[in-house]
């Protein structure tokens, strides 16, 4: 029998990622057979929100797998990836607690913001303690203060690299402060909106406005990126001093 989606769940897509993902789940349904748990779909096409510079990112969680069978699927992912910007992580269920643990932040981030596409949700059961959210998200922080510190040494001279630079920051900048914002009084926020909240100040307006349009793939004014960059680096700053506050 062949697998097709529910339409439903990709209606608010755009027609080619709704093949691509079809395409995807249906190989994987067919390769995996009773070993495949769930195929989840996360971040900003789960929100129904995705743009012409976002990922499409899925979770497939399986029991085992052999390469064989990864094999399988090498052609479809390469084609989507191609073709929509198509992620794949590949967990196994066994490794769901430590994986977790291991990268709190954006397994909150993939809890608020996903779709079941195949199988049952391994969110439904899923607690993400609070030391281990603020311990990841601590981390986070100071990895990505250190990749742009050594990106800008790198490119620091070409404004072009700089815009790509900060709209790859931007994600983890944002799933850091929504986990932030939920640890610091319980609320649950989308990424964006997170951000947007915790420097809701007039004066942060402007920053955040010129890192949505680079996010979203727009150019800045001449000379205006790198006095963009040093702003990323300093809301990065601010947001582990917020979580040096909440321990």
């Amino acid at each position: 029998m062949t697998f097709e989606l529910n339409p439903d769940l990709t209606r608010d897509l755009p027609a080619a990622v709704a093949t691509i993902l079809q395409e995807f789940v249906a190989v994987l349904a067919a390769s995996l057979g009773s070993q495949l748990e769930s195929v989840i779909l996360f971040g900003s096409a789960a929100e129904g929100r995705l743009r012409v510079t976002s990922d499409v990112n899925l979770l497939v969680v399986a029991s085992d797998w052999t390469l064989e069978q990864l094999d399988s699927v090498r052609e479809p992912l390469r084609s989507g990836r191609a073709a929509a910007g198509l992620t794949v992580m590949f967990l196994k269920s066994s490794e769901t607690h430590a994986a977790v643990e291991s990268f709190a932040v954006k397994f909150s981030d993939i809890k608020a913001r996903h779709r079941v596409l195949w199988g049952v949700s391994p969110f439904d059961s899923m607690q993400i303690t609070r030391e281990a959210s603020l311990r990841r998200v601590q981390q986070v922080l100071l990895n990505l203060g250190l990749r742009l510190r050594e990106h800008y040494v790198l490119d620091g001279d070409h404004e072009e690299r700089l815009e790509q630079i900060i709209a790859e920051a931007t994600g983890p900048l944002r799933a850091s402060a929504a986990t932030l914002l939920t640890l610091e009084d319980g609320r649950t926020l989308a990424p964006k909106a997170a951000l947007e909240e915790l420097f809701a100040a007039d004066s942060h307006a402007p920053i955040l406005r010129a890192i949505s349009a680079v996010h979203r793939g727009e150019h800045l004014p001449r000379g205006a990126a790198h006095s963009l960059f040093a702003d990323v680096l300093g809301l990065i700053a601010d947001l582990a001093a917020i979580a040096h506050k909440i321990q």
